[in-house]
């Protein structure tokens, strides 16, 4: 019988996204590339419920919610949650303005994939998100 000895637990990610097979594609490759146990949320009201967990590392949003996924990293910023209000960020969006750009530079998101994305930019997404949650400060 295998032991779980040598298993190492995957980094936690909160993935915000509305469409359900985008969500399930994301966790799909973190977990056959063991990168990261993913949390899926389609929405930011779910999501809001999520982020109580202190044990999430990253977190990927969507813009696609009708403004919620802004809002919600403004109160991440914020500390209203449990989690790090630090947090390494990623947003998603079909396209954005200048306008939006500076907002999230602001927030300090800390990579934009634009829809359709590639499977190798989630990836180095993913990648680069958990090597900021590693470093401290």
């Amino acid at each position: 019988m295998p032991t779980l000895i040598g298993v190492r637990r995957l980094p936690r990610i909160l993935l915000v996204e509305p469409d359900g097979l985008v969500r399930g594609t994301v966790a799909s490759v973190c977990r056959e590339l063991q990168l990261a146990h993913v949390i899926q949320a389609g929405s930011c009201d779910l999501a809001t419920k999520l982020l109580v967990d202190d044990s999430l590392q990253a977190s990927i949003v969507s813009l696609s919610d009708c403004g919620s996924g802004l809002d919600l990293l403004t109160r991440l910023r914020e500390g209203s949650f449990v989690c790090s209000a630090d947090m390494p960020v990623a947003m998603t969006a079909s396209g954005i303005d200048a306008t939006m750009a500076a907002r999230l530079k602001e927030l300090r998101i800390r990579r934009l994939l634009l829809k359709p994305f590639k499977i190798r930019d989630l990836i180095a997404t993913v990648e680069a998100l958990l090597a900021a949650a590693t470093v401290p400060g």
